[in-house]
């Protein structure tokens, strides 16, 4: 699934109808104009910060909790290994001088 701002931005506006906080009281809060609040909600911009600022407010930092462990960066030799059920890491080969 693709999330872009727009989508972002109405799961978060859904996520404070159904907690049932005002716009305005989730601004002042969160110590941002209503009109930051409101181009969050609309996918117009904003900036990380806002937006986390915004979920604390909601109570709702598991929508970006769940993403980030759902996205933990493995390294590919990790991902490599995982997929072989490899458990043991491979040892380095050495050539023999001569």
């Amino acid at each position: 699934m693709y999330l872009d701002e727009k989508k972002l931005g109405e799961a978060i506006r859904q996520y404070r109808i159904k907690k049932g906080l005002p716009l305005e009281e989730v601004a002042a809060k969160a110590n941002l104009s209503p009109v930051s609040v409101r181009a969050l909600e609309l996918g117009r911009g904003s900036t990380l910060k806002t937006t986390l600022k915004v979920l604390n407010i909601i109570d709702e930092t598991s929508f970006l909790l769940d993403w980030v462990d759902r996205n933990e960066a493995k390294s590919p030799m990790d991902v490599l290994r995982t997929s072989r059920k490899l458990t043991a890491k491979p040892k380095r080969v050495k050539r023999k001088k001569g």
